[in-house]
């Protein structure tokens, strides 16, 4: 299991967040997500960006729901495939300038994956002894996947919070 965190601060209100984070279209900015059939639907095309090995794809089906006190300031989410299994956790908090925004992720990687990723890095590298060698790379294939997921998060968050400011001026406007 992978585990990265990203924060950033939206101009939104909490509600204004919130709502956003209940909808379906919040989550085609994750990385790699794309719709698949009937608009609306819950399962998503996943074209998974990962170091070491080549592109991989899996269909993700997405469920979103609450957390936290009265179920109003943390939202949860999961992109279930069968190469990653993502659980996110929104926590929402209001400051002066609108909502800092917390955003941790947890990515279970399948073993025929993270196999795949070090039997790859195995082929590159200069280790003789199998055994030590394994766990080594095994370390490394998670530090490569921890950086990748971690800079995927803030990228997430950046572009929802240029959606949210979007919307929120186009209402003002309104």
């Amino acid at each position: 299991m992978v585990t990265v965190t990203a924060e950033t601060s939206w101009s939104s209100t909490v509600d204004d967040a919130w709502a956003a984070l209940g909808r379906r279209d919040a989550y085609l900015g994750f990385p790699g997500i794309a719709p698949r059939g009937r608009r609306g639907g819950r399962t998503f095309d996943h074209a998974l960006d990962l170091p070491i090995v080549d592109p991989q794809h899996q269909a993700s089906t997405l469920t979103i729901g609450r957390a936290g006190v009265q179920g109003r300031r943390e939202r949860r989410f999961a992109l279930s495939g069968e190469l990653v299994r993502i659980s996110g956790l929104w926590r929402l908090e209001p400051i002066d300038a609108g909502v800092r925004v917390q955003l941790s992720l947890e990515y279970d990687i399948a073993a025929p994956l993270k196999t795949l990723a070090v039997d790859t890095l195995r082929s590159r590298s200069p280790l003789p002894i199998r055994t030590d060698a394994d766990a080594i790379l095994s370390r490394a294939v998670d530090e490569f996947f921890e950086t990748r997921f971690a800079e995927q998060a803030a990228a997430y968050c950046e572009r929802l919070r240029v959606a949210l400011d979007a919307r929120a001026a186009w209402t003002r406007r309104a």
